[in-house]
């Protein structure tokens, strides 16, 4: 099984990717959505995924669109419509994924491009909690063609989630790979600047495209907060009124469509495991469980990759069960992976290895901020990733 295209075949590569998780109601039914995104590839055509994978009815959308982004919610010139099987609106049943027409339009790498739609109909309950990013929500009415001067005054209300939109595929003016990133909160850039696109996937992007030639790769983010990689349990989370699937079932379930199924995706770098060793799990369990990943992504990707696990936050009795997790990492890993990235190291204190840095902190012991994120991204051998033909 590859990701890549066939002879014959369109070569799409992933541009951007957000792991869908189940959302709280916020009332969007009747109301135009323009969300903004940011690319990590560009090309000359691209094509919209959107998920309804948690919904418990269907959802239609209409007036669709997608453009690039001059400021804020204000469109430059460009903009184009999207189609789904030729149709100028689309209905998503429950759990259905659905992926657009192609679309003719120029796009830039590291650009930011706003999805327009409409929802004409049902509820969003599928997306994405923790965007980092900005994005746009009309009263109830169809804004979509709302003239350009008064798009401030018809998207009064802002959100810092992304809904039912998944991903965005290009087709690359060159031969391009791409690398998937695949975690939980520190991944998703959790504690990162509001907007400024400083999680370490993004830090790890502009180092490739800095390193040019035949190092580029697209970077797809595949991080998705509260994540656990051997199980989708939270204590107690029926009675804080939690729904299933908040922070996304196990890692090891979501991989075949969060990692699996990415458009011209040759590698991939796991970073996860945080979150199952603070609600308990054994270390020995993880490291098994990162063995059956490593297993199960080799039969798609060229390159595998493991990561140490990050200081900061896990109860005392845990401590020593990071510490087991990543001796295992640094000393036996590469014998299930490519090679072992310490991302650890740079963040731990000098005092103490299992707290992070001030200077990398969030502020809550637990998140790095942007200078902890730049470190990780730093401390990523980019010589052993695939890149991309010449």
């Amino acid at each position: 099984m590859t990701n890549r295209a066939t002879s014959g075949q369109v070569n799409w590569v992933g541009a951007w990717y957000a792991a869908p998780s189940r959302m709280l109601s916020a009332s969007l039914s009747g109301r135009t959505l323009r969300q903004i995104v940011h690319l990590h590839a560009g090309g000359t055509q691209l094509r919209l995924r959107l998920s309804n994978r948690y919904g418990d009815a269907p959802v239609t959308l209409s007036s669709l669109s997608v453009g690039p982004v001059l400021q804020g919610p204000v469109l430059s010139s460009g903009t184009q419509a999207v189609r789904f099987a030729g149709q100028e609106s689309v209905t998503l049943a429950p759990g259905q994924d659905v992926v657009s027409d192609p679309v003719t339009l120029r796009v830039e790498a590291f650009s930011d491009l706003a999805i327009t739609f409409f929802v004409a109909e049902g509820e969003c309950l599928t997306g994405h909690m923790g965007a980092q990013q900005t994005s746009y929500v009309s009263g109830t009415s169809d804004v979509s063609a709302a003239p350009a001067e008064t798009t401030f005054l018809v998207y009064p209300l802002q959100t810092t989630s992304w809904w039912l939109i998944t991903g965005i595929d290009v087709v690359p003016s060159a031969p391009l790979n791409a690398v998937v990133t695949f975690g939980s909160s520190t991944t998703d850039g959790t504690g990162s600047t509001l907007n400024a696109n400083r999680r370490w996937p993004d830090y790890l992007a502009r180092r490739l495209r800095d390193a040019g030639g035949t190092r580029l790769m697209s970077v797809l983010n595949a991080g998705l907060g509260g994540n656990q990689l051997t199980s989708s349990e939270i204590l107690d989370a029926g009675e804080a009124g939690i729904p299933p699937f908040l922070f996304g079932e196990a890692g090891r379930t979501r991989l075949a469509w969060d990692v699996l199924a990415q458009a011209g995706a040759t590698d991939l770098i796991l970073h996860i495991g945080s979150n199952d060793l603070r609600f308990g799990v054994a270390g020995a369990t993880l490291i098994e469980t990162f063995q059956q990943v490593a297993r199960q992504a080799r039969q798609t990707y060229q390159r595998v990759f493991g990561t140490t696990i990050l200081p900061g936050g896990y109860p005392p009795e845990q401590v020593a069960q990071r510490q087991l997790v990543n001796t295992w990492l640094r000393e036996q890993g590469n014998q299930w992976f490519d090679a072992i990235f310490d991302l650890a190291a740079p963040l731990a204190s000098a005092d103490n290895e299992a707290i992070i840095r001030q200077e990398c902190d969030s502020g809550d012991g637990i998140h790095p901020n942007d200078e902890g994120y730049r470190r990780m991204a730093a401390a990523i051998d980019i010589t052993r990733l695939t890149g991309s033909p010449a």
